[in-house]
């Protein structure tokens, strides 16, 4: 392999690590702490079935709000104090706040406002 081309696969490599330690560092922050409750996005592991997942996350007596596309998370809602540390024990290995997706917002989990504003309809 030529010498540019190593330099160009090294400098993809680092951005790569470089990335990925940045969202993981993010997914970690954003994670919501035991007492919260609330409207949360609970993530269970990776292999589970849509069957498995919404069994487990109904176990700690929540609504349940929508299935996302993703099979192993699903939306749910409870005001009861406590209710992270409730998905946690079913299985859940991250629950985050339920935040609505705006494509420029920042991973769509961030809090933080969209970068532009919502473009109003008239009339």
């Amino acid at each position: 392999m030529a010498a540019p081309h190593r330099l160009a696969l090294g400098f993809v490599v680092a951005v790569l690590l470089l990335w990925a330690g940045l969202l993981g560092w993010t997914l970690q922050r954003a994670a919501l702490p035991p007492e919260a409750s609330g409207r949360v996005i609970a993530v269970y592991p990776f292999g589970w079935s849509d069957p498995a997942v919404t069994e487990a996350a109904m176990r700690t007596e929540a609504r349940l709000v929508r299935q996302t596309w993703l099979t192993n998370a699903v939306e749910l809602a409870s005001d009861d104090a406590g209710f992270a540390d409730r998905l946690r024990n079913t299985g859940a290995i991250a629950v985050y706040r339920a935040q609505p997706f705006n494509l420029f917002t920042l991973a769509g989990c961030s809090g933080m406002p969209p970068l532009l504003p919502s473009l109003r309809r008239f009339g």
